[in-house]
């Protein structure tokens, strides 16, 4: 998507169009989805939307810390650049503590901040996948399949939200939606293939599958110790 159009002194590109639009569609789908309790779904979806706003500073603004000579050399170049793949493991870390710290203060209901990470993420993946096959018209099977991916988890999350209340009710769900990846990902361009066929972002959802078989294995069998000791 390399398009791009000006709104008055300001160049957009199609690709950033299309981040701002899956990212409202994420919130649009939390807003409407959410269960009735309204307090509760204001407290959430701030919460997320300060995750949002921090999580774009961070990787901005560690522009400067990965690009520190640069920067200083021309340093409106900041507002060009951000520190790529490296910022973004940084944001992630940001958020991450951001979330549990914040979570904690406030009491939250962490089924529910899940449930509405999730439902919100499958959105705006969803969304971000059909623009994009829209904009580039390419990639379609791909995008496609990853919409249609994003649309059965999401129904999925809409069924069972009642019964999310403990972490082992994830564990299967999110071990199937990375074998889901591992399938999809056989259909991107380009894939370097590293072992056995599959690329290095194909071995580490693969690799996510085999922990997430191995904990749901486990927490079931604690279970049933727990139930046969009562």
């Amino acid at each position: 998507m390399s398009d791009a159009f000006q709104i008055g002194p300001f160049l957009l590109k199609m690709s950033t169009l299309a981040v701002i639009v899956s990212i409202a569609s994420g919130f649009l789908a939390i807003t409407f989805l959410f269960p009735k309790e309204r307090a509760t779904r204001v407290a959430i979806t701030e919460l997320l939307s300060n995750a949002v706003v921090l999580a774009f500073l961070v990787w901005k603004l560690s522009y400067a810390l990965f690009h520190l000579e640069q920067m200083l050399q021309n340093p409106s170049s900041i507002l060009y650049f951000s520190g790529g793949e490296s910022g973004a493991w940084l944001a992630a870390v940001a958020v991450a503590v951001y979330l549990v710290v914040t979570v904690r203060k406030k009491a939250l209901p962490v089924q529910l901040v899940a449930w509405a990470m999730a439902t919100g993420f499958l959105a705006a993946a969803g969304v971000h996948h059909l623009l994009t096959a829209l904009l580039e018209k390419g990639g379609v099977w791909y995008h496609g399949q990853q919409l249609v991916l994003c649309l059965l988890f999401l129904g999925w999350l809409q069924r069972v939200r009642e019964a999310l209340t403990e972490l082992p009710a994830w564990l299967a769900p999110l071990m199937w939606y990375a074998i889901g990846q591992v399938y999809v990902l056989f259909y991107f361009e380009p894939r370097q293939a590293v072992l056995l066929g599959l690329s290095a972002e194909q071995l580490a959802y693969y690799g996510c599958a085999l922990l997430l078989l191995f904990l749901s294995r486990r927490a079931t069998q604690a279970k049933g110790e727990a139930l046969d000791e009562a």
